[in-house]
């Protein structure tokens, strides 16, 4: 399993790594992965944008870094509230997708989430024709609940994991 580890974005998040982020939202086949479409918006306003989201206190943000400390993407977990949050990951270089680094950045989020947040469940949404992402969200410990038609009207698989069915799943 390749080694990640998790910088919060509020520690602060060089230019380049902006930039590497923003321009995932802007392509058309993350976009597409991610459920919308390609972002139009300038760097500056998309900087905004998630200060803004992390500043209200319902989301927390992490960068996923390599061993070398390199930006490999990020991941989130957002609508906190009540013990619950959702859970988003995106590698933003594609060159390195397939090979765990998404995995093991959501067992990292979950031990967070968890361990130091206090939360009971995590969930999320993907697509149900995402067979990659389910079972790398399989691997970290979350389980298939069922499906919903999603806001593009595709069929979304919503899985979950509770802190227990973490506990007895973590190594």
């Amino acid at each position: 399993m390749p080694e990640v580890r998790l910088q919060d974005f509020r520690e602060g998040l060089s230019d380049e790594d902006w930039a590497r982020f923003y321009r995932a939202f802007r392509d058309p086949e993350i976009a597409r992965l991610n459920g919308h479409r390609p972002y139009r918006m300038p760097l500056g306003l998309f900087r905004r944008v998630v200060g803004g989201e992390l500043a209200s206190g319902r989301r927390v943000a992490f960068a996923v870094r390599d061993e070398q400390g390199r930006w490999l993407g990020a991941v989130e977990l957002y609508d906190i509230a009540g013990g619950e949050a959702t859970l988003g990951v995106i590698i933003t270089e594609k060159h390195l997708w397939g090979r765990g680094y998404g995995s093991e950045a959501v067992r990292q989020a979950l031990r967070l989430a968890f361990e130091e947040m206090g939360l009971e469940r995590v969930r999320l949404r993907t697509f149900r024709w995402n067979a990659r992402a389910r079972r790398a969200f399989e691997k970290a410990g979350f389980r298939l609940v069922g499906y919903l038609p999603g806001p593009r009207g595709e069929v979304d698989a919503v899985m979950e994991v509770s802190r227990e069915e973490w506990r007895g799943a973590a190594p």
